[in-house]
Parts: C-alpha cells; structure tokens; sequence
C-alpha cells in the first residue's frame, strides 16, 4: 500500500507548479524596460495620418451606403409629411 502512495508524492512533486521557494528568481529592475527611440513626433504624426485616413473612409463609406439605400427606397427619413394618396 505504501508503493502506490510514494508514487503519487513523486508525481505530484514533479507536476505541481511551485510559486514560492524557487531561488533563481531575480526581481525585475528599470534596466529590464524597454528605451524608446526615434522621435515621438514623427510616429504621432505617422499614427495620426493613419487615424485619419481610416475615419474619412468610414465617413465616405457610410455616406455612399446611405445615399445607395435612399436612392433605391429601401431608406424612408420622414422628413416630410407622406404624400397624399387622393
């Protein structure tokens, strides 16, 4: 009976994860981060650029989709009373 609980105890050992008592751990320092180049200025602006760029195409595209949906019918705003059937 003694074998098969020794075995577990080994197995356990061997696949439990430990998070305390490792002696190799070392705590990170500042000199671990990363150090920024190139000019802040010039990436911003690159990003911005780009921002840009994605916003007038969502604006373009949702004016062309509403002008298609409106020009086909499938759109009604009621912006005006509806004309009279008489």
């Amino acid at each position: 009976m003694a074998l098969p609980r020794v075995f577990a105890s080994r197995l356990m050992q061997q696949t439990v994860r430990r998070y305390h008592g490792g002696h190799d751990f070392k705590p990170p320092s500042m000199d671990e981060l990363p150090v920024p180049r190139g000019s802040w200025q010039a990436k911003y602006s690159a990003d911005q650029r780009r921002y840009n760029a994605i916003l007038a195409f969502g604006i373009a595209f949702s004016v062309f989709s509403f002008s298609l949906a409106k020009g086909s019918g499938l759109l009604y705003f009621n912006y005006a009373p509806p004309k009279s059937l008489d």
